[in-house]
């Protein structure tokens, strides 16, 4: 049975201990900021350890996770080492106490080395003046700290570990026998296609699956793991759209759209996020260049348009704009919103009998989309249909919906009836859902 979590709320040495107990075998899978970790079990037996892009012996490799105290892990069972690695047999139980000590220290020496990018050079009139018994490490890397060389550059030419090479920097920096001179730009990661895409399956198959937090959980680990990637950045954003977090969307749908500039569902979705945000000009923008650059019209860049000339009263253009995104679909039904612009079009013209035409066909096509329901009984008011108007705003209200405006609406129906006991309750619901609103901002 796959394992996964988060690093924020099981640390490394709790998984390790919890893998060893169970006797487990397979893999176990880190992923933190850019840096991607892998520690392999037999038997509840550390038998593999590596980080990519790190030349790190088993236990070492380990000893660095140990400093892992945020991103995820995924354990699964049965995947085996690489072909061809060199194997150990290690005890976890053994490791734990060397690491802790190890941690410890290293808190210590990262202080003075934040970055393994931090170039040094030699103090050699220091170094003529000391009396100090240097380390044999610290021997081992005199001649390698030529002022060119970063920290990583020294761990491969010495052959020496992280901890030992780090621990040996200490005390020659304590001795101020090195100085800083500059560092080097970090060289990215090179991270296998397959480890990308078996997130963005998990992701894709948790959004499928109304999972969102999950989703995007899956596709932040792509974002460390390759920050430029334009589809995780778009189903991020699309996540940010389910929460309500209408400025989180637009961001996400700007890096999907940095890498991706043709795609119209990108600027689509990012055009949907500043009309929610209230930037309607920049939706407007958004929405211009899908319909400038596509070789085909795209009803949904239209139907946004649509809105927005209804949000700034542009009856006229809000009409062609609907006509243009309706023969856009061609023989396919256009979504809800499409109805309920058009109905909210025909309203605002004053022609209830074509907003009423126009929504039950929708209703026809969506009978639980409480917001076709409850404007088809706005129009059906309109035109002096009563009792069909409180039918309508009732089936709405049924729904899962809990739109203030249904309720109040619903309570005046019923009041036009008599049914004064029952008007009370809806508005009494009206003012619930209300509260629930504020509540939740």
């Amino acid at each position: 049975m796959a394992i996964r979590g988060n690093l924020n709320e099981a640390s490394l040495p709790d998984v390790l201990q919890l893998l060893a107990m169970g006797s487990k075998t397979g893999t176990l899978s880190l992923t933190v900021d850019r840096s991607l970790g892998t520690i392999c079990f037999e038997g509840g037996r550390i038998c593999y350890a590596a980080i990519a892009n790190r030349r790190l012996d088993i236990e070492d490799a380990v000893f660095a996770m140990f400093k892992w105290t945020h991103g995820f892990f995924s354990f699964e069972p049965g995947v085996h080492p690489p072909a061809g690695a060199s194997l150990v047999s290690v005890d976890p139980q053994a490791l734990l106490l060397e690491g802790a000590r190890r941690v410890d220290e290293w808190s210590l020496i990262e202080k003075k080395i934040p970055s393994f990018e931090i170039v040094f050079a030699l103090d050699r009139q220091q170094l003529l003046r000391n009396r100090i018994a240097l380390t044999d490490e610290q021997h081992t890397l005199l001649p390698l700290i030529d002022g060119s060389r970063d920290v990583n550059a020294l761990m491969r030419a010495s052959n020496l570990g992280e901890f030992a090479l780090g621990k040996a920097l200490f005390g020659l920096l304590s001795g101020a026998f090195i100085v800083a001179v500059g560092t080097r730009e970090p060289e990215r990661p090179v991270v296998a296609e397959s480890v990308i895409a078996e997130h963005r399956n998990l992701g894709i198959a948790f959004y499928k699956a109304r999972m969102y937090s999950d989703c995007a959980r899956e596709f932040r680990r792509i974002t460390q793991l390759r920050p430029d990637d334009s589809s995780a950045a778009f189903y991020l954003g699309l996540v940010a759209l389910r929460d309500g977090r209408w400025t989180d969307a637009a961001s996400s749908f700007q890096r999907a759209a940095a890498s991706t500039p043709q795609t119209a569902a990108v600027l689509v979705n990012v055009a949907y996020a500043y009309e929610r945000l209230g930037q309607y000009e920049k939706a407007r923008l958004a929405l211009d260049q899908v319909v400038a650059r596509a070789s085909r019209p795209v009803p949904l860049a239209h139907l946004g348009l649509a809105s927005l000339a209804l949000q700034r009263g542009d009856l006229d253009a809000a009409s062609t704009a609907l006509e243009l995104s309706r023969t856009a679909w061609g023989g396919s039904t256009p979504p809800a919103a499409w109805f309920h612009y058009a109905g909210v079009e025909a309203l605002l013209r004053g022609d209830a009998e074509r907003a009423a035409a126009l929504l039950a066909g929708g209703v026809a096509r969506y009978p639980t989309s409480a917001i076709l329901l409850n404007n088809l009984s706005v129009a059906q008011e309109a035109c002096g249909r009563f009792e069909d108007a409180r039918r309508s705003v009732e089936r709405a209200a049924q729904t899962d919906c809990a739109m203030p405006q249904l309720f109040r609406n619903l309570g005046d129906a019923l009041g036009r009836e008599g049914r004064a006991a029952e008007a009370q309750q809806a508005y009494m619901r009206a003012a619930a859902a209300s509260a629930s609103g504020l509540a939740a901002r």
